[in-house]
C-alpha cells in the first residue's frame, strides 16, 4: 500500500519535541474528530487511535492512518468481536469487555480514545497507565474513579470537561448526533476550513 508523503511525522514526534499549549491540542483534537467522522460516515470504526496513527503533512494537518483493525458497523452501527484489539493505554472498556466473550460494540471505542489522546498531550502521559498491564486495564475498567488531573500541570475547566466527556461522563457515544454535539463543546476553530483543509496548526508554518 502507497500513501502520500507526511514530511511532519506523527504526533508523538510533535509532542515530544513541544510542550503542547491548549489551543494546539484543541486544533488537533478537531482534526481527529472530522477524521473519525469521515471514518464513521463510510461505516467503519477504527479500533486503534493513538498519536502514533496520526501522521502529519507539511503544513501541520493531520491525516489518520493504520487501518489495520478497522471493522465494518453492521445496520445498528456496531461490531462484533471476541478479541480485544488496540494499543493498551488506548483501549475502552468496551473493547476490554469483548476479550474471551462477544464483544458488541460501536462508535464509543473510537471517541474514547480521543479522550486519551487529548489528556496525554496536555499532560504528557496517558491518563490510565500503570506498571503493568493489568493495572492499566484495571484503571480502564474503574475509570470513573481512576481519572485524575495532576496537580502539577495548568490544565483548563474546559479542557478537563472535554477530557472527562470523553472519558467519564461518556457523552459521546454511538449516536450520529454525537459529532454534532461534539462540535458545539469544543467551539475552538472554523470547522468549515479544517475540513477544507485551509486552516493551520496554531504556532507553526511548514514542518519539515
Amino acid at each position: 500500500m502507497v500513501m502520500e508523503y507526511m514530511p511532519g511525522g506523527d504526533l508523538v514526534n510533535l509532542t515530544s519535541t513541544y510542550d503542547v499549549p491548549e489551543k494546539w491540542a484543541k486544533f488537533y483534537t478537531a482534526e481527529v474528530v472530522l477524521a473519525l467522522d469521515a471514518i464513521h460516515s463510510m461505516g467503519f470504526i477504527h479500533r486503534d487511535v493513538k498519536p502514533d496513527n496520526m501522521l502529519l503533512d507539511k503544513y501541520g494537518h493531520l491525516k489518520l492512518a493504520d487501518f489495520g483493525t478497522c471493522m465494518k458497523m453492521d445496520e445498528t452501527g456496531m461490531v462484533r468481536c471476541d478479541t480485544a484489539v488496540g494499543t493498551p493505554d488506548y483501549i475502552s472498556p468496551e473493547v476490554l469487555k469483548s476479550q474471551g466473550g462477544d464483544g458488541y460494540y460501536g462508535r464509543e471505542c473510537d471517541w474514547w480514545s480521543v479522550g486519551v489522546f487529548i489528556f496525554e498531550m496536555l499532560v504528557g502521559d496517558t491518563p490510565f497507565y500503570a506498571d503493568s498491564l493489568v493495572g492499566t486495564y484495571s484503571k480502564i475498567m474503574d475509570h470513573k474513579n481512576s481519572l485524575r488531573f495532576p496537580d502539577d500541570v495548568d490544565i483548563s475547566k474546559n479542557a478537563k470537561d472535554l477530557i472527562c466527556a470523553f472519558l467519564t461522563d461518556r457523552l459521546i457515544q454511538q449516536q450520529q448526533s454525537s459529532v454534532s454535539r461534539l462540535r458545539l463543546r469544543l467551539s475552538i476553530v472554523d470547522w468549515e476550513k479544517s475540513a477544507l483543509g485551509s486552516s493551520r496548526m496554531p504556532g507553526q508554518g511548514r514542518l519539515h
